[in-house]
């Protein structure tokens, strides 16, 4: 049997709303931006205290557990990141293995977090006995700063570390050269053509290009994916190397 994504919202949804102090429940993630598909996990959150998440996550759970056993369950460590969040994710044995639960409750300061639409999307609200899910603006002065901090270490970083690929395939490393070549090519070259082309997620790494990268610029991207061999890579180093230089001369022109 195949619990449907619908059915988990509505269980999550009723057991939430029957939990005093939880002031509103909300999906985000694929579903704030509209296209999620059946691949799309669930982004549930709910705005309550943060003292009362311990019962909160006991009634989602044993929600979930009226439809389907809990096959997998992994508790998040506290962020310092988002200090006001707490974070736990579900996959139920009666359903494939996309459709898992992202459950975080957070709090009201927190959840101003998320309500950038641009960066996060329009939440779709399940509940607000408060009014408290509303877009806010986001700061452009902080971001702009982080921005260029971001930048300025790029400039710095991309042209010394280029040599760490090369000197792992000379050396017949594979899996250093495929690790440096993820960590100190390709995800500075997606972090400066983010700045370029998408500069409210410049920090959203490799996720959603093939939507906030233009097509052509992402075609290039794609196209150094998935080296074949050593040689292979070395070209396509190159490669990344020219796209980095034409990317940054854009930018500064």
């Amino acid at each position: 049997m195949n619990i449907s994504r619908e059915a988990i919202v509505d269980a999550c949804k009723t057991a939430l709303a029957a939990q005093p102090s939880v002031r509103a429940a909300f999906l985000g993630g694929s579903e704030a931006f509209g296209r999620h598909d059946r691949y799309s996990d669930i982004d549930l959150g709910a705005i309550a205290p943060m003292a009362d998440a311990p019962g909160i996550f006991a009634a989602v759970e044993s929600a979930l557990e009226t439809l389907s056993p809990i096959a997998l369950k992994l508790e998040m460590p506290p962020s310092g990141l988002w200090p006001e969040l707490s974070q736990r994710f579900y996959r139920l044995e009666d359903t494939d293995e996309f459709l898992m639960i992202d459950f975080c409750q957070l709090t009201p300061g927190q959840m101003q977090t998320f309500l950038e639409p641009t960066r996060h999307g329009h939440a779709v609200v399940l509940f607000d006995h408060d009014g408290l899910i509303k877009p806010v603006a986001l700061d452009q002065g902080a971001h702009q700063a982080a921005i260029e901090r971001r930048l300025a270490w790029l400039k710095a970083s991309f042209p010394m570390f280029q040599n760490l690929t090369r000197k792992a395939v000379l050396r017949g490393d594979d899996v250093e050269a495929t690790a440096t070549w993820m960590n100190w090519t390709l995800r500075p070259l997606v972090d400066l053509l983010r700045i370029r082309h998408c500069p409210a997620r410049f920090d959203y790494g490799f996720r959603y290009t093939r939507i906030d990268l233009p097509p052509e610029a992402h075609a290039e991207l794609q196209g150094l994916m998935w080296p074949s061999s050593g040689q292979d890579l070395l070209a396509k180093l190159d490669r990344a190397g020219e796209l980095f230089q034409r990317t940054l001369r854009e930018l500064e022109g």
